[in-house]
């Protein structure tokens, strides 16, 4: 089992890179408008110094780029795990043809009715202490993991997935990606925030020099996890094709 799963590890310390050559469009998603905001910031001066940053952090001009930016993220994440799903079943990166949409429209509902009864969870709590607010939630996030896999089934395209399958064998799978995310997005958030520190009154050349560099590595982030979630859900003894 060990070897299987670093041998899975290392596939997908690997294959994130490797979107950028099969499928350099994708990164792009995540690049650009990431970019963009940089441009914003740096017009700004937020990188005059830390003090700088923290004051013009929710100016308005900068904050209409974050909507762009996070969705580019996103959509470059769940496009990133799709392009994987896709190479497999020999489809074009951006076809949506072999996603299970019966079993992604379930998961999506389950999800929805999770997220409304951790509110009402909250409401009732509201009283408690921390400790019991933090241990119930806790104890909810783990016991719902697998409801989160049957989202993640059906956009990878297992169309036999059912609510009780994934409680019965998505156990693994989440605790994959879980493992699998943790390796990629730790050092490399880590960067990325490190980043913005080495920038803080640096001359404008180095300041431009590290935000390319820094949107570059948000389109890394956001294919290694894509790859991340796409290796994490298949099983170990599972080839990963490409």
């Amino acid at each position: 089992m060990l070897p299987r799963f670093l041998r899975r590890l290392g596939a997908v310390l690997i294959d994130g890179p490797r979107v950028w050559v099969l499928a350099p469009i994708i990164p792009l998603i995540a690049i650009l408008p990431e970019f963009a905001q940089h441009i914003v910031e740096i017009s700004l001066g937020m990188f005059e110094s830390e003090e700088r940053f923290k004051e013009l952090g929710m100016d308005p001009l900068r904050w209409a780029f974050a909507i762009p930016k996070l969705t580019g993220y996103l959509l470059a994440i769940l496009a990133t795990a799709r392009f994987w799903t896709n190479l497999r079943e020999g489809l074009p990166w951006w076809s949506t043809k072999s996603i299970g949409w019966r079993v992604l429209g379930l998961a999506f509902l389950a999800n929805v009715v999770l997220v409304l009864a951790m509110e009402g969870v909250d409401y009732a709590l509201a009283d408690a202490g921390d400790i019991v607010k933090q241990g119930v939630t806790l104890i909810v996030t783990i016991a719902t993991l697998p409801i989160a896999v049957w989202l993640i089934a059906g956009l990878l395209g297992d169309k036999d997935a059912s609510l009780m399958s994934v409680y019965k064998s998505g156990w693994g799978a989440a605790l994959r990606i879980a493992a699998f995310s943790a390796v990629i997005l730790i050092p490399l958030m880590w960067l990325h925030e490190m980043n913005h520190q080495w920038a803080f009154g640096q001359p404008a050349g180095i300041v431009w020099a590290l935000m390319v560099f820094d949107s570059l590595l948000v389109g890394l982030l956001a294919t290694g996890w894509g790859t991340a979630i796409h290796h994490g859900y298949r099983k170990l003894a599972e080839p990963i094709e490409g």
